[in-house]
Formats: structure tokens, sequence, C-alpha cells
């Protein structure tokens, strides 16, 4: 037994704050007292209930880093496959009671921290490590927005992004994200950042907007004003946490943007000095940070890119094709590779079956350069917390909504696919059966504080 106090307390003081030290202290006081015999002596297995929640809130704690072509956590391989959550910022699906913010023009409001609750404890069951949300990075042009104009800060806009951040990391979940959006939406872009200086474009025609889009990432003035903002996001204090977004480690990665192109669709047109500049920013500001290249593609004059920790591409549909030629150009740069979102539904004749995708990255694992880290399906929704009757819709045909008893056969079957897969990709093998996920309805508040 004494041995065993003993190995606990050293797993107490060995590198850990000393503020740590003392919050512990009464339990190693309770501990010792054993010796005494005025407490009932703690076996093996009792001591693990109290060293077990410890090592999991240390490796929460700890960053997640790359070594060559493979992404790692405490010194073991780590994977990052989970869902695209989009909307847990700042919404556009929820027109919110009376009185409460709303930007009518973009159907802008905030998301309830219930949203979010439940979107994490429905990850953890499916078996997810990993969120990509667009506006837990981008947050500019509205009233609602982190930055509603150049250079002016609404700090009641960081209310969701940190219970976001906040319930991540207490569910075990890491997050990337986006510091800009190619597109002209409610949460804003880089058209956002070229009207603030005058140069008054949009992308209303997707397929070819105005050349002069590349002054985003040429006009000197401009790029400044975008790393002012990343500066005020990174630097921002979590009020649940007491970590900087630079600092925390649940934030594993922030990508320089969301399918960044030039005035042509898919045309991959994003500057090398542009792209090492910000990467380089980031590193800058959050030095354990990795970095994805948020081109919509992959650019080969930016495989070199030091600063690039890992390449990105969206798969609509699955095509096993494209991610094997993909994964052939990062492996030559030694370097990783994320499905960073894929159509789903299987309603595409043209789709590689989800089976067959997710083999090549399962495969992948067991080898000494697996390149692919993970992959991330668009995208979740659920309740309309704290309405536990109502799941939120949206309009593009690829939102997965856990539990719904309208899915149809095709679509759980498709969700138990992807449930599977994401415990594979941690070593664990399930069946298809669909747990429950709770809706919390007004208690979200209280979960996990």
């Amino acid at each position: 037994m004494k041995v065993l106090v003993l190995s606990f307390a050293a797993l107490a003081s060995a590198q850990i704050p000393q503020s740590f030290i003392t919050l512990i202290q009464p339990l190693l006081n309770a501990l010792n007292a054993t010796e005494d015999n005025r407490l009932n002596p703690f076996t093996t297995q009792i001591l693990d209930t109290f060293i077990e929640p410890l090592e999991t809130q240390l490796e929460r704690n700890s960053y997640v880093y790359r070594e060559g072509a493979q992404l790692m956590l405490d010194g073991a391989p780590w994977t990052a496959s989970g869902a695209n959550v989009y909307w847990l910022g700042l919404d556009e699906n929820v027109i919110p009671p009376a009185g409460q913010p709303f930007y009518a023009p973009f159907n802008a409001s905030y998301p309830t921290l219930g949203r979010i609750t439940e979107v994490m404890n429905t990850l953890q069951t499916m078996g997810a490590h990993t969120i990509r949300s667009q506006t837990l990075g981008v947050s500019v042009g509205n009233p609602l927005s982190v930055m509603p104009a150049l250079g002016v800060y609404n700090e009641q806009a960081f209310n969701t992004i940190d219970w976001a951040v906040f319930q991540a990391r207490q569910h075990g979940i890491r997050i990337m994200a986006p510091l800009i959006d190619n597109y002209d939406y409610y949460h804003g872009g880089k058209f956002d950042f070229l009207r603030f200086r005058g140069i008054n474009i949009t992308s209303s025609d997707s397929s070819h907007v105005n050349p002069l889009v590349q002054e985003f990432y040429t006009n000197a003035t401009i790029v400044n004003d975008f790393k002012d903002y990343i500066s005020h996001l990174l630097l921002h204090v979590n009020q649940y946490t007491g970590l900087t977004y630079a600092e925390d480690p649940t934030i594993f990665a922030y990508e320089t943007g969301n399918e960044l192109g030039g005035p042509t669709f898919g045309d991959e047109d994003v500057p090398v000095e542009w792209t090492t500049e910000i990467a380089s920013f980031i590193k800058q500001l959050a030095p354990q940070k990795l970095v994805v290249d948020g081109t919509y593609g992959i650019n080969k004059t930016h495989l070199p890119i030091e600063q690039i920790d890992i390449f990105s591409d969206h798969y609509y549909p699955p095509n096993n094709t494209k991610l094997m030629d993909d994964l052939a150009l990062v492996q030559s740069v030694n370097k990783t590779y994320l499905v960073g979102e894929y159509d789903w539904t299987a309603n595409n004749p043209q789709a590689s079956s989800l089976q067959s995708f997710y083999g090549l990255i399962e495969s992948r694992q067991n080898t000494s350069e697996p390149v692919v880290v993970g992959d991330l399906f668009w995208s979740l929704f659920m309740h309309d917390v704290p309405n536990c009757n109502i799941f939120v819709n949206h309009t593009d045909g690829y939102e997965l909504q856990y539990g719904n008893p309208l899915n149809s056969v095709q679509n759980n079957t498709q969700i138990s696919i992807i449930r599977q897969h994401f415990f594979k990709m941690q070593g664990v093998t399930v069946d298809s059966y669909l747990p429950a996920v709770a809706c919390p309805g007004n208690t979200a508040e209280y979960t996990y504080l």
C-alpha cells in the first residue's frame, strides 16, 4: 500500500504546477492516513479510479504534434476523424426567441449553449476525435460577428466560441478552425476584408468573380488587416479555461481558410507568399499549433512551405482515385493529409462507397507513414435545444441528424458505417448499433462544468 501511495504522490508532483498539487493535497493526505488505519485501505483498482481521470485531463491539456507523415499525442499516433459543425460560433438556421440577438438580413443568431453541448455528446457517442468549425475562426462583417467592422470587436460574440472550445475539451474532442472563408457567407470571409478597404465586389457568381479578389492576398494593407484579426482572435482569453485560444491544446490546428482560391472556382490560385506569411504568423502567435493549408485542393507550389503541417481537400462525392493521388503528393514531402469535408449520404451514384473510402484511410493507419490522419464529414445538426422535439434542418442536403426518428434506412445505415469507422480509427471495434444520445434540454449549462 505504501508503494501505491508514493506512486500516486509522485504522479502529482512530477512536472505538475504547484496549484494542481495544492488542489489534490487533501487527497494525498487522506491516502497517507491509511497508514494510521483512519481510512479504509485503497486497493489498486480504487487508486486507478483517481489516477485515470488525472491522466485524461493531462492528455487533454497536451498538444497534438506532427512527426513527419503522422500526428502524435503523448508519444502515440493520433487521428483526427470527426465532423464539420460549422455553426458553433454563429448560426444561420434558427430564428431565436424575441429579445435574443438576431441579424435578420443574414438570419444570423448565436446557437444556444445546449445545442453546442448536445453536439459534443453526440460526437463522443459516435467515436469522433475532431470538429472542424468555420465560425470558431471566421466571424466578420455583421453585427453579431467577432469583428463587425474593420478594427471593431464585439466581445459578446466570444461567448458561444468560448463555450464550444470548453465543451470540446471536456468531451475529449479537438478543434480545427479555418480563419477566413472563400465565399460571401453570413459569417464573413475575404470579401468583407476587401469591402473594408473599398473594393466592393462579391461572390454572387461562385464560378468566376472579379479579378480584384486577388487583392485579399496581395494588398499589404488588407493582409495586415487580416493578421490583426487573427491576432485578436488567437489572443482572446477563454472565460471558461483561462487560456488564450493560442495556448489551448483543444484547438489543435488553424486552417488558413476554407476552400480558398482565386477568381475562378477550383483554380487553387492562392499565392505561396500569402500562405507562407499567414502560416508563419499563426506559428508566431501559437508555436504549438498545427497549420492546415486552406487552399481548395493541393496546390503543388505549396508543398515545400515549411510552416504547413497538414494538406487537405474536400470530396463531393468521395473518390478513391483522387484520394490516393492526393496522398502520394503529400507523402512526397513527408507531411500529413486530412479529408476536410466529404459527402456521406451515398446519394451520388458516382461516389466511391464509404466502406471503400474509409478502407483506404484505415489501412494506412497500420503503416509507419500513414499520411492521411482522418476525415471530417459534412455536416452535423441536432436538436433545437432546449426544444428536444425538433431537429434543426439545413438546406444543402448533407445534414446528418443522429438519432432523428425521421431518418431513412439509408441514412441510418450510413451513420452506422461512419460510427464504426470513427471507432476503428481509435483501434476499437463496435457493431452497427446506434446508441441514443440524450437531449440536454434546459440543463446544458450545467453539463461538464
